[in-house]
């Protein structure tokens, strides 16, 4: 899922400019913010804390008044952008789901092969599980609420759609398309879960296994399962991604790893 929980600095992303937007007298650099920028800083301020705590202490064990104490915000302030804790995880999905997809985009666009896209949020997100069992229990939990599927079926199955419809016309009815990508999302979670109770298998196996999976499920043949993951696998790890405002890299995850079991102890 998109879900990229890793503690680094977390990049603002400030609309800078909306027009006909209400001006505060609250200021950046010496010019106004406008009642949207600051509406936009406080829900991305409810959402860099949320990951933080969701990181640390578990999303099960986060609760809204810990969001609020963290992000230093009213308690009003967090129920006029957010219903409640799982709608805050819906975003943060929404968010990293559309970091993966934007990248795999990139991916087809050099690469043509439809499965090398399709198969491109498998990858990075059996990458992350793996290196990390805080970020595969977030994953997990995020696999388990049934709102956060229903947002990510939504998003991938449109993408999917819009991928593979140049090459592929026969799979990709409404319905049956959905069904294909609840089984591929359904099949990732329990994987997350798996690594998130000790599973200690290399990704790069289990992506071999997944492809053969998503191949089957959406009837596009793989011929070289071993090229596809290493395609995949070398963009993975090149540390050069972004999701949401944070860097995927294995230095940052290991070292995210650290500090939190650090944390724990103390």
């Amino acid at each position: 899922m998109y879900l990229s929980i890793i503690k680094s600095k977390y990049r603002r992303r400030i609309v800078n400019n909306v027009n006909g937007a209400e001006s505060v007298m609250s200021f950046n650099n010496g010019a106004p913010k406008t009642m949207e920028e600051r509406r936009e800083e406080s829900r991305r301020k409810i959402m860099e804390a949320a990951m933080d705590l969701f990181y640390y202490q578990g999303y099960k064990e986060t609760t809204t008044r810990d969001i609020v104490k963290r992000a230093g915000i009213l308690n009003g302030s967090l129920y006029n952008r957010f219903k409640s804790k799982e709608e805050i995880l819906l975003s943060i999905i929404s968010e990293g789901l559309g970091d993966f997809l934007s990248e795999a985009e990139k991916l087809i666009a050099e690469d043509k092969d439809p499965m090398v896209a399709f198969a491109f949020p498998v990858a990075i997100e059996l990458y992350l599980a793996k290196s990390s069992r805080r970020i595969a229990e977030l994953l997990y939990s995020a696999h388990c609420s049934w709102e956060a599927v229903n947002e990510y079926v939504d998003l991938y199955g449109e993408w999917a759609k819009k991928v593979l419809s140049p090459h592929h016309h026969n799979v990709l009815d409404d319905e049956r398309n959905r069904m294909k990508v609840i089984a591929i999302i359904g099949a990732v979670g329990n994987v997350c879960g798996c690594y998130a109770n000790g599973f200690k298998e290399d990704y790069k196996v289990v992506l071999t296994q997944m492809i053969k999976l998503v191949s089957t499920v959406i009837e596009l043949p793989v011929f070289d399962v071993g090229s596809l993951v290493s395609k995949l696998t070398s963009v993975v790890e090149s540390g050069d991604l972004v999701v949401c405002g944070h860097r995927i890299s294995a230095d940052d995850l290991r070292c995210a790893e650290e500090t939190a079991d650090r944390s724990d102890k103390d």
